[in-house]
């Protein structure tokens, strides 16, 4: 009998963990979905839309403090973002759970601040990206907001991010 108890309420814990807020089901977005938007505030206390970038093409990071992967692919990141002289937007978010000081510490410190840098306390966007694993995940949003590619895992090459780019 107590076992029986112990197995329902496992049960209803994993349902109320995983169902969405509100009762509404969570839509992850696909390569041609419109893009959730979201808010979030950078390290440095502004607040971001992604909406604020409509009519330039966006890329999202999502990637996490200590992540070898994300920091493997910024190199690439920055090149493509120099030779785009303005027309690309790359958002630094950072989704797996540390304070917004712990973030700014350790990308000062790895001189990661080229783009801004949006601590995800809550994990919020990563969930309504869909992002569910270790990072980096990547986002190519339109100049009208919608999905146009998603890569799990770090780009490999400049070239490799341009290619997508001439792509769409």
């Amino acid at each position: 009998m107590k076992a029986k108890a112990l197995v329902t309420i496992a049960v209803v814990i994993a349902i109320a963990l995983t169902a969405p807020a509100c009762g509404g089901s969570a839509t992850i977005p696909e390569v041609g979905d419109k893009a959730p938007g979201f808010t979030l505030t950078t390290i440095n206390g502004d607040t971001l839309r992604l909406s604020d970038f409509r009519g330039k093409i966006v890329l999202l990071v999502f990637t996490s403090v200590n992540c070898k992967e994300c920091e493997d692919q910024m190199p690439y990141l920055l090149e493509v973002y120099q030779r785009a002289q303005g027309e690309l937007v790359v958002l630094n978010i950072y989704h797996i759970i540390y304070d917004a000081r712990i973030i700014k510490d350790y990308v000062t410190e790895k001189q990661l601040t080229t783009f801004p840098v949006l601590p995800d306390p809550e994990n919020k966007t990563a969930t309504a990206y869909g992002v569910t694993r270790f990072p980096p995940t990547n986002f190519i949003i339109d100049t009208e907001g919608f999905v146009r590619y998603k890569k799990v895992g770090p780009f490999q090459s400049s070239q490799e991010i341009e290619d997508i780019l001439q792509s769409l």
